[in-house]
């Protein structure tokens, strides 16, 4: 007997899949017997949850941006000091990260089709307001005299690229450093240093 959890699990080894064989070979090049077999269902499994490849892709970007604005929601309205919800912030940040280690490769690849216009939409409608929340939080810190006089979209913006192309790059990081930089230790560690280095410099008095 199937149980009822099963479709839903299904479906989400499928975007799992699917995820990763389009970072890895761009929408183009992506192969549903690829995602099929890494998945562990059939192809005709796959035309069950999904009409066409381009169906899939957008489940990808659809589910990447869904966890993200999730993630800010939770934490967003939570009425605690900002020291400690930037920590909060940026942890569950850095986590999403590492979830989606190739969010960076699947959504700057152009598609061919009208999934990259649909990725635009998706970021206006639902990351954009989100971006402007924690564009206000970086600048009500600043006038309370918690944080420094920082510009608040080069941090935001450092803050993605530090640790979104960690994850992203990985391959060839492991290549140059000539270790893996996906071990539990090794991503721990670097998010350690991370959040430091935002204290650091966003902070008028970091914790020692």
């Amino acid at each position: 007997m199937t149980s009822a959890a099963e479709p839903k699990n299904t479906r989400a080894r499928i975007i799992d899949a699917a995820e990763a064989e389009f970072a890895e070979n761009g929408f183009g090049g992506a192969r549903i017997k690829n995602i099929s077999s890494v998945a562990g269902v059939t192809n005709a499994m796959i035309h069950y949850y999904f009409n066409s490849k381009e169906e899939l892709h957008r489940a990808v970007l659809v589910r990447m941006v869904e966890d993200l604005v999730q993630l800010v929601k939770e934490i967003g309205p939570q009425p605690i000091p900002p020291l400690e919800k930037l920590e909060i912030f940026f942890v569950s940040f850095f986590d999403y990260a590492a979830r989606h280690r190739n969010f960076s490769r699947i959504t700057s690849m152009e598609t061919g089709h009208d999934n990259q216009e649909y990725f635009i939409s998706l970021i206006e409608e639902h990351l954009r307001p989100l971006y402007g929340d924690a564009r206000e939080f970086i600048i009500s810190g600043i006038n309370e005299g918690i944080f420094r006089d920082v510009n608040p979209d080069q941090l935001l913006t450092a803050i993605y690229a530090m640790t979104v192309t960690c994850f992203s790059d990985s391959p060839f990081l492991d290549v140059l450093i000539g270790e893996s930089t996906t071990t539990s230790k090794h991503v721990a560690t670097r998010r350690d240093l991370l959040m430091q280095m935002i204290f650091r410099m966003l902070l008028i008095d970091p914790p020692e």
